[in-house]
């Protein structure tokens, strides 16, 4: 069968000539347990296990069985028989009381572990979730569909919805797509040559921000219609550039307005050594940190490194605009500040009212998750990570260079879970300490130092194909879910910051 969206399609596939059974046997437990780290599962429920095809009158299942044989490529579902009698390795039967020969049960695929640090002990038996023929599902291959997260008909083919599916991903944007420029061109190291990588000579990395590709600008706003299906359909960044010159915020939002409206106000803001906010260094440096109880490092990707969180400092809102101010004019060195990811609706609400959210697209996107207020003095660098949320990001005073790469080669931003540590500052003495070492790991962080990559430890970060989305004051750039991204803030000339938000 010539199936033109197998490329794309969840569908139907059975292995049955490989570990020790074929088609004419019954799975085992131990196998079906295996299968179900990756796959989704589905059998028949048997008393024989010899020659069951031959036994079978359930014509539905046998159609399943038909187009998993046809269909070639295993990344979705497994299908076969058991045996009613069969145990688990904990001695639980498959038959709970409440199973007839003749039924269809399913396994849905397991989860991957999360917690890396204290992990969930590995299950002895799965749950099946049981088909009774014409109850509560059209057929089998709709209560597959449903469970296993599929899209195929009764024939095998893609179903309506697997159509729009593949057509989307069909039509997703990628970067190396208008760019053959890549991240090891961009950003050398002179130990770079012959086409191989070395360990980078940290005083010699340069970067050549013309060769990146530019995001698509645009003058005006487009149509509602128009925006969908060129860039949130296609998974594209946008900027809009100057649309936030008309919102009150944008002049009315100064320093002083700040200080005389939520002067007295309690916040926690973040402070850091040098710009870098949740930078990726070694585990070694925290060799006198406090540490809590550790559990299974091993499981980590990268155990020697520790994701590194900005120092909290709690404190009024004008404590922090002193910091920022003085930070600006000079008279405060050697650290930056930074009121991040911080709610406007739970600390700022007076705020909504000078944003005209209601002109970026009602109604188009997901209900809003987030509104946040990002002000510091400028001189900030929130470090390689993703965001699984769109994302609206207006730029109202100074700079932002995004460097972005798209989410479809994620294997080479190294995405993995990070052991997590936390800064100290001791106001006094204005320092630093590397304090606490945390029991937490974060999945969105990139392990790799864009501005100093090591590319003998992380060479197909040179692979990947970067864009600059550079938002200058008044720009919002529209930033699909899930797209990797750097950013680094300078301040505005006169005011001395950097203000944006972001919904």
């Amino acid at each position: 069968m010539n199936n033109p969206y197998k490329k794309w399609m969840v569908v139907l596939s059975v292995l049955f000539h490989c570990t020790g059974f074929g088609e004419a046997s019954c799975i085992g437990l131990d196998s079906l347990m295996q299968r179900a780290k990756s796959s989704c599962v589905v059998a028949h429920l048997t008393g024989e296990c010899i020659d069951p095809d031959e036994n079978d009158e359930f014509d539905e299942f046998l159609n399943l069985r038909n187009i998993s044989r046809t269909l070639s490529e295993d990344i979705g579902v497994f299908v076969g028989y058991i045996g009613i009698s069969e145990k688990w390795a904990d001695e639980t039967p498959i038959n709970n009381g409440e199973l007839d020969v003749g039924d269809v049960v399913l396994f849905k695929k397991m989860k991957k572990e999360t917690d890396f640090l204290d992990p969930s002990p590995q299950p002895t038996h799965l749950d099946p979730i049981v088909y009774k023929r014409k109850e509560g599902h059209k057929s089998l291959i709709d209560f597959v569909n449903i469970e296993c997260e599929i899209y195929i008909t009764e024939n095998g083919s893609l179903s309506e919805q697997g159509v729009h599916r593949e057509e989307i991903l069909r039509e997703r944007f990628h970067v190396k797509n208008i760019s053959n420029v890549k991240f090891k061109d961009a950003f050398h190291s002179y130990c770079f040559t012959e086409g191989e990588f070395c360990e980078v000579n940290r005083n010699n990395i340069y970067q050549d921000e013309e060769k990146l590709p530019e995001c698509e600008k645009l003058e005006s706003l487009p149509s509602k219609d128009e925006f969908f299906h060129k860039f949130v359909k296609k998974s594209k960044p946008v900027i809009f550039k100057s649309i936030l010159r008309d919102w009150p915020a944008f002049t009315k939002w100064s320093n002083a307005y700040l200080r005389e409206t939520f002067g007295q106000k309690h916040i926690q803001f973040q402070m850091s050594p040098n710009g870098d906010y949740e930078g990726v260094e070694p585990l070694s440096l925290w060799e006198n940190a406090i540490r809590d109880e550790l559990v299974n490092t091993d499981n980590l990707p990268f155990p020697d490194l520790v994701l590194v969180r900005p120092a909290p400092v709690n404190g009024t809102f004008s404590i922090f605009l002193d910091i920022i101010e003085g930070l600006s004019k000079g008279t405060l060195t050697n650290f930056s500040a930074y009121f991040q990811y911080s709610s406007i609706p739970e600390y700022l609400p007076e705020l909504e009212k000078d944003l005209r959210e209601d002109l970026l697209f009602p109604g188009l996107l997901i209900n809003r998750q987030e509104l946040n207020i990002w002000l510091s003095d400028g001189h900030t660098r929130g470090k390689l990570h993703f965001d699984d949320y769109e994302n609206f990001l207006c730029q109202i005073s100074g700079k932002k260079e995004v460097i972005m790469f798209d989410p479809n080669n994620n294997h080479q931003l190294y995405e993995g879970h990070l052991q997590e540590a936390t800064l100290n500052l001791n106001w006094t003495t204005k320092s630093f300490h590397r304090r606490h070492v945390n029991n937490v790991t974060n999945a969105v962080m990139s392990p790799v130092n864009m501005v100093k990559p090591d590319f003998s430890r992380f060479p197909l970060f040179g692979e990947t194909y970067p864009l600059n989305c550079t938002l200058e004051e008044g720009d919002v750039l529209y930033m699909p879910s899930f797209w990797w991204h750097e950013v680094q803030s300078f301040p505005n000339v006169t005011a001395r910051r950097n203000l944006a938000v972001n919904f």
